[in-house]
C-alpha cells in the first residue's frame, strides 16, 4: 500500500510540474496579446500584429497538441490503459511530423529514410507523442543557433528499426537527461513535458531510447524498435 502511494504522489508531481510549465506560457501569451490589443492598440502595425497573431495561433497549436499529450499520458497511468499497437509507414509518420511544425519559422527541416516502405509495428498515437516531443526540445536547443537544423532519420540495423532525432544546438551533459532513464527523477521539470513523458511512453511500447550529446554540436535522441 506504501509502494502503491508512493508511485501515485510521483504521478501527482509529475502532473503538476508539466502543467505548471508547460501550460502557463501559451495561456501567458494568448493574455499578453490580448491586453496588448485593448490597451495599446496603437503600438501594433499591421506587420506586427500580423507576427503576433501567428505566434498566438502556433502558441495555442502547441497548447493544444500538449494537453492531448497530458490525456495520453494520464491514460497510460491508468491500470487498464494499454497501447494498441498496428503497422505504421514511417514515412507516413515523418509526413506527419512535417505538417504538425509547419509553423516554426527559421528552422531547416530534413528527413533521411533508408527504405521508402519501411514499416513499424507499435502504437502510432505513443509515437507520435514521443516525436514530438523530442522535436520541441530540439526546437528549443537550436532557437539561439545561427543556422538552427533538425534530422529526422530513420533505418533498419540487425533487425531493429531505429528512429532519431538530431539537432545542432549547444548540446548537454548526461544529467540533463537524467529524468529520460530515471523513474524516480520528478523534481527537475525544466525540460518540461518531454523527457518525464517520452520516458513513460516509450517503456510502454517497449521502446530502447539513446541520447547522444557533444558540447557545442548537438544532440542526437536515437529510439529502438523490435
Amino acid at each position: 500500500m506504501n509502494e502503491s502511494l508512493e508511485k501515485a504522489n510521483r504521478v501527482k508531481t509529475r502532473l503538476l510540474g508539466i502543467l505548471n510549465h508547460d501550460l502557463r506560457g501559451p495561456v501567458n501569451s494568448f493574455i499578453h496579446f490580448i491586453q496588448l490589443q485593448k490597451e495599446s492598440p496603437e503600438l501594433l502595425d499591421a506587420v506586427t500584429k500580423r507576427r503576433i497573431e501567428d505566434a498566438t495561433i502556433a502558441s495555442a497549436k502547441d497548447l493544444l497538441g500538449s494537453m492531448e499529450d497530458i490525456l495520453l499520458w494520464t491514460k497510460n497511468q491508468m491500470e487498464n490503459f494499454e497501447p494498441q499497437p498496428k503497422e505504421i509507414n514511417v514515412t507516413s509518420l515523418f509526413d506527419y511530423m512535417q505538417h504538425h511544425f509547419s509553423t516554426v519559422q527559421d528552422v531547416q527541416f530534413s528527413f533521411d529514410c533508408a527504405h521508402e516502405n519501411l514499416m513499424l509495428h507499435t502504437d502510432e498515437d505513443y509515437l507520435k507523442t514521443i516525436l514530438r516531443n523530442l522535436t520541441a526540445n530540439a526546437i528549443a536547443a537550436v532557437s539561439e543557433m545561427p543556422e538552427p537544423k533538425i534530422n529526422w532519420k530513420a533505418w533498419c540495423e540487425n533487425g531493429l528499426v531505429q528512429l532519431s532525432v538530431t539537432d545542432n544546438g549547444a548540446g548537454s551533459n548526461e544529467e540533463q537527461f537524467k529524468a529520460l532513464f530515471d523513474p524516480g527523477e520528478v523534481g527537475n521539470i525544466r525540460s518540461g513535458l518531454g523527457l518525464h513523458l517520452i520516458r513513460d511512453l516509450a517503456q510502454a511500447i517497449g521502446c530502447v531510447i539513446a541520447v547522444a550529446s557533444v558540447p557545442g554540436k548537438g544532440t542526437t535522441f536515437t529510439l529502438s524498435f523490435s
